[in-house]
């Protein structure tokens, strides 16, 4: 089987992107290690680290672990020096626990680095502690859920704890990316780990899930993660927000929050909440001690037997919270089910539309409706037989020369039906429409025509377009993918070659 030029070129950007990443890495772990020297000037350094930070997460909480030249006292007593809000030994901070708006306004304001900067060059500690907070602002400055799980690790590791309070900071700056982190963190069974991120979340105004997911909306990735979070976590007031999200209209949101909803009913059980003997009217204590909350679970199946009624019909015929775990899951199940078929009907609905606008000669009008489909749902059933209507479209977007809109039709017709039987046909096509719009623009497309060849070997307008010559010298092809294999043997080599010396 010959190797597909697409494959190659594809293999030689994807090994180019890596090498690229890895020098970028390297790039940062240098430049961090010399702002740790104190050798540079810091606002410099904190704008060039800032456009790098994003694909080197991994190279800042390595460098934030390392071991430290100075102290945690010294560093403790230089941020003093300069005002800094920092925790005792214990993590506790000295400040008042209630502080007026002016105050919190104050703290929020203090410009740590500018401070820093300013303190005396021979203090012990400080070239170290500004290049800490270079990577804690550097790393902000991604909005990416990875970073902020470093900066909180950062504000409860030992050596790093005294950062708690610029921690805080760049957690709310970097909201609502700072959100799944804090949340999981708001339920830990370390009280201060929970204290300190509950009152993150407390001054972002997001304690509560369900203001929580709405600060997600629009990110897919981050509701995913926000999701994840509270089936990790088994958040007790998300029950409400998660169960409402399994019928969320994007596919990978549906699946998230199932996936945390069947952890909430299945699997271990919560620890038993704690019990007291309640005061009744009259002072006297009850007879018998009664839980002082209900667990995870108890609201999950509470949630459930609600929905349950409202959307299936169905009724327990016991307490809900007596319900048994595997009883639960079927009624999730069922849940999902349900959700699944009236999806389904709505779906078909619209993709029959679709096919009748194609039907009676609509093809722009087809094609609209079936790309609104497909995007609210890319796991349509019916996607494949979307194909043969994308292909025409295609020709007709190709008939009339808008070969951009030609490409992009073409596309599509692969992209949902990649075995199917007009497959190669929309890959060639693709690439030939390709090649016309790059020469409608003053370019060359001859790359992409013989693409198209490479592809359908009787691919007229493709042959036409290189010249029946040029068509016949599949050499030229050949060339250039020894030429790639070439390129990427000398590329795996010098990556080896690094791996050894480093």
């Amino acid at each position: 089987m010959r190797p597909s030029g697409l494959l190659i070129v594809s293999f030689v950007a994807f090994a180019a992107t890596s090498a690229r990443a890895e020098t970028e890495v390297e790039d940062v772990r240098a430049r961090l290690a010399v702002i740790n020297s104190g050798t540079t000037d810091p606002g410099k350094a904190l704008e060039e680290l800032t456009a790098l930070a994003p694909r080197a997460v991994p190279a800042f909480a390595e460098f934030l672990a390392r071991p430290h030249g100075s102290t945690v006292d010294e560093r403790r007593a230089l941020l003093k020096a300069i005002k800094a809000s920092v925790p005792n030994k214990d993590g506790k901070f000295e400040t008042p626990p209630r502080q007026k708006d002016q105050e919190v306004k104050a703290d929020d304001d203090l410009d740590w680095l500018a401070g820093l900067q300013q303190a005396d060059a021979a203090l012990p500690g400080r070239a170290e502690t500004i290049a800490d907070v270079i990577a804690l602002r550097a790393l902000a400055s991604t909005r990416r859920m990875d970073a902020a799980q470093v900066i909180l690790d950062v504000g409860f590791a030992e050596a790093t704890m005294i950062y708690r309070d610029e921690c805080g900071r760049r957690l709310r700056g970097m909201a609502p990316y700072s959100l799944p982190a804090l949340h999981v963190a708001s339920q830990s069974d370390n009280k201060a780990l929970a204290r300190y991120a509950t009152y993150q979340l407390e001054r972002q105004d997001r304690q509560e899930p369900g203001k929580a997911m709405s600060a997600t909306t629009g990110d897919e990735d981050l509701r995913v993660a926000l999701l994840e979070a509270f089936g990790t976590a088994h958040h007790r007031e998300a029950v409400p927000a998660v169960l409402r999200a399994i019928d969320d209209d994007a596919p990978r949101v549906r699946k998230a929050a199932r996936a945390a909803w069947l952890s909430y009913v299945s699997g271990p059980p919560p620890k038993p909440a704690p019990k007291k003997r309640l005061a009744l009217p009259g002072g006297r204590l009850a007879d018998k001690p009664t839980p002082l909350w209900l667990t995870w679970r108890e609201l999950a199946a509470i949630e459930l037997k609600r929905s349950a009624e409202e959307v299936l019909g169905s009724v327990f015929a016991t307490d809900a919270t007596a319900v048994p775990d595997a009883d639960l899951v079927t009624v999730s199940n069922e849940l999902f089910a349900f959700y699944d078929g009236e999806r389904a009907k709505r779906d078909g609905a619209a993709f029959d539309w679709a096919m009748k606008a194609a039907g009676s000669g609509d093809l722009p009008a087809a094609g609209a409706a079936l790309d609104r489909l497909l995007a609210a749902n890319p796991e349509l059933a019916q996607r494949a037989d979307a194909a043969p209507v994308y292909l025409e479209l295609a020709r007709s977007h190709q008939k009339a020369q808008a070969w951009n809109e030609a490409a992009a039709a073409y596309g599509k017709a692969y992209g949902i039906a990649p075995d199917g039987p007009s497959a190669v046909d929309a890959q060639a096509g693709r690439e030939y429409a390709l090649g016309k719009a790059l020469e409608a623009a003053g370019k060359d497309g001859s790359a992409n025509f013989r693409r198209a060849i490479e592809l359908k070997p009787d691919y007229a307008p493709a042959r036409a377009a290189v010249g029946a010559d040029d068509a016949k010298q599949p050499w030229l092809l050949w060339a250039a993918a020894a030429g790639a294999m070439f390129a990427i043997g000398f590329l795996i080599a010098g990556l080896q070659r690094r791996r050894v010396h480093r």
